[in-house]
């Protein structure tokens, strides 16, 4: 088994142990704490600077304008971001 797997099963039985301890608590006696809700990465308003990694995997004359393809496709995605900074390009050629 995966550690991965492993950790899910994990949380997953504190959780159910949790429910179970407090099974049959009347609720006014508990004090609920709503979950934080996760932050969209792709609509955050909240400046980012991001890095770009680009990679070309043969000699193939196929490929010649790969890495220029992706550059462009990776700069034009992070400019229609208004609080993004596109910071580097690193690309493995």
């Amino acid at each position: 088994m995966s550690d991965e797997k492993e950790k899910n099963e994990s949380v997953a039985d504190q959780k159910k142990k949790i429910r179970e301890r407090y099974k049959g608590v009347d609720e006014s006696m508990l004090e609920i704490i709503p979950a934080i809700p996760q932050e969209d990465f792709f609509t955050s308003v909240v400046h980012k600077r991001v890095a770009v990694y680009a990679r070309v995997s043969t000699d193939d004359p196929r490929q010649t304008s790969s890495y220029e393809l992706q550059r462009n496709h990776y700069t034009d995605f992070v400019n229609q971001h208004p609080n993004w900074e596109l910071v580097d390009i690193y690309a493995e050629m």
